[in-house]
C-alpha cells in the first residue's frame, strides 16, 4: 500500500491525482491520510534539512542511535520497537568536544580513573569497552574508578555564554562492581550549579541535588540510557566544564559505560549529535504541504486529526500544525509540555479554542475542524475528552497555501515568523476530512 492515502473530492489534473490518490478503499472518510509510521514520505509533503553531510541521527526500530544515509534525509523515529512517525527538530549545536566517544580532544580525568575507549587505552586497570548505543564494535568508552577513590570524575571543558540555559547529556549504563550510580555535573569554575536532571528510562531514580548536579541511580547494566541535565550558567561565565562521576556513592572499584555526551542550548537533549575534534550543528527539518496539494484541501469545509507525541525532545510551547490564510493570519496547533495547555491560536497568539489540561507525556492525538475559507468558529478536541472547545476569531479572508508539519511559520518556511519553536518530536499521522465532523465524531477520532 501506498504511504500517501488520499483523495481529492473534486477534478484534479493527472500529475495530481497520480501523486495524492490512494485511500478510497480504507473507508473512515478522510479525503489525505499522512502516514508517517511506514519510514517512507508521503508524497504531498515537501521535507528538507539543509545539513552539508550526514550527521542527523534518529533511534531505529531496534533501539539503536542511527546517522541517516544522506545529509537531507527525513528521519522516522522509534521507541522500544514502535514507530513513532516523522521527527522534527529545530537547529541545535553539539558545543562538547570529543562528544563521540567522551574521552579524548580536551576532556581528562582524576588519577584514580581509568579510561578504555576509542582511539585511547589508559591504565592498567581499565575495562574492556563495548558496543555503544550507536550498534558500533567497541564504541562504547568503560570509566573504571579505582577502590577507595570518592568524588573522582573526567570532564572537558566547553565555550558557554553568561546567563543562559543549557543541557548537558550522555547515555550511560551500569557496569562492573555494582556501578549503579551516575553523576553529571556542570562546574563553574570549581563551584557547582544547581541542575535539574531527566532520563530516558523510567526506571532511573533521579535526586536532583542543589549544588552538585544530577545523580542517577538504579541505571541498568542491560541496556544503555540516555540521562541529562538542564542548568543555567552564572552571570559573567565564559566555560563549563562538563564533568562525569562514575558510581558517585560507593568506595569499592567500579565502572560505567558512557557515550555521546552532548551540551546544547535549551532545556531539552535533542537527538544525538556525535562530535569528535570541533563543534558540531544539526540544521532544522523542515516538513510542509505546498501549493494545489493544501489549497485544493483547505479551500473548503474541513476537518484535522493528527497525532503526535510530546515529552522526550519537547519543553515549553511547542508547534503541531500551522496553516496560513495570509502572511499576518492563520490557524496553528500548539502545545505547551510544562502546563499541557494546547488548542488553536491566531497569528497574534491569542487563544481560540484551547484546553487548559489534557496533553500527555507520549502519543496525543487532536482533532480540529472549521466551516470556511474564512471561519468564524474553530473547534478542538484532544484525546477523546467529552468536552470539545471552540471559538470565534477571524483567522483570513484568503486561501490557504501551505500546511507546515511539526513547525511554526507565517511564510510557509518552518520556523520563519515570531510563533513558537518547533515540536522536537515525532508526528505520527496527519488526516484531513473534507467535511465538519460532528463533536461525537472528533472524539472518537482522537479517543
Amino acid at each position: 500500500m501506498r504511504s500517501l492515502l488520499g483523495r481529492f473530492h473534486r477534478p484534479m489534473s493527472r500529475g495530481l491525482v497520480n501523486n495524492m490518490l490512494t485511500m478510497n478503499n480504507l473507508g473512515d472518510g478522510s479525503t489525505l491520510n499522512l502516514d508517517f509510521t511506514t519510514s517512507t514520505m508521503p508524497t504531498a509533503v515537501t521535507f528538507t534539512r539543509a545539513d552539508s553531510t550526514a550527521r542527523a541521527t534518529y533511534i531505529d526500530a531496534s533501539g539503536y542511535v542511527k546517522t541517516v544515509a544522506a545529509a537531507g534525509d527525513p528521519r522516522f523515529d522509534y521507541k522500544g520497537g514502535v514507530a513513532k512517525g516523522l521527527l522534527v527538530e529545530a537547529a541545535s549545536t553539539n558545543l562538547c568536544l570529543g562528544g563521540r566517544y567522551c574521552w579524548t580532544n580536551g576532556w581528562v580525568r582524576s588519577a584514580q580513573i581509568h579510561i578504555n575507549s576509542i582511539p585511547d587505552t589508559s591504565g592498567a586497570n581499565a575495562v574492556a569497552r563495548i558496543d555503544g548505543p550507536d550498534n558500533g564494535t567497541l564504541t562504547g568508552t568503560s570509566i573504571f574508578k579505582d577502590s577507595g577513590a570518592a568524588y573522582v570524575r573526567s570532564n572537558v571543558d566547553a565555550t558557554v555564554t553568561a546567563s543562559t540555559q543549557y543541557t548537558y547529556s550522555m547515555w550511560v549504563r551500569a557496569g562492573t562492581g555494582g556501578a549503579t550510580y551516575f553523576r553529571l555535573v556542570p562546574f563553574n569554575v570549581g563551584s557547582a550549579m544547581t541542575t535539574v536532571g531527566s532520563c530516558s528510562d523510567s526506571g532511573v531514580t533521579i535526586n536532583n541535588g542543589s549544588g552538585f548536579g544530577s545523580q542517577f541511580s538504579n541505571l541498568p547494566s542491560d541496556r544503555w540510557v540516555r540521562v541529562s541535565v538542564v542548568f543555567t550558567t552564572a552571570v559573567g561565565q565564559t566555560t563549563a566544564t562538563l564533568c562525569v562521576y562514575p558510581n558517585l556513592d560507593t568506595n569499592a572499584a567500579s565502572t560505567n559505560y558512557i557515550w555521546g555526551a552532548q551540551l546544547e542550548l535549551g532545556a531539552q537533549a535533542s537527538s544525538a549529535i556525535p562530535t569528535t575534534s570541533a563543534t558540531l550543528a544539526r540544521l532544522a527539518d523542515d516538513a510542509v504541504i505546498r501549493s494545489t496539494a493544501w489549497t485544493g484541501l483547505y479551500s473548503k469545509p474541513g476537518t484535522i486529526v493528527v497525532e503526535y507525541y510530546r515529552g522526550e525532545y519537547g519543553a515549553g510551547d511547542r508547534t503541531v500544525l500551522a496553516i496560513d490564510t495570509a502572511a499576518t493570519k492563520h490557524i496553528h496547533l500548539k502545545h505547551a509540555n510544562a502546563s499541557a495547555a494546547s488548542g488553536i491560536y491566531n497569528s497574534a497568539g491569542s487563544g481560540i479554542a484551547n484546553k487548559t489540561a489534557g496533553n500527555v507525556t507520549g502519543l496525543n492525538k487532536a482533532a480540529f475542524n472549521w466551516s470556511s475559507a474564512n471561519p468564524s468558529t474553530i473547534k478542538y478536541a484532544l484525546n477523546g475528552n467529552a468536552v470539545v472547545v471552540s471559538g470565534s476569531s477571524d483567522i483570513g479572508a484568503t486561501l490557504g497555501t501551505w500546511m507546515t508539519i511539526g513547525s511554526a511559520s507565517t511564510t510557509g518556511v518552518s520556523g520563519s515568523g515570531t510563533w513558537e519553536g518547533y515540536l522536537n518530536n515525532s508526528i505520527k499521522s496527519v488526516k484531513y476530512y473534507s467535511e465538519l465532523l460532528s463533536d461525537a465524531e472528533m472524539i472518537a477520532k482522537t479517543t
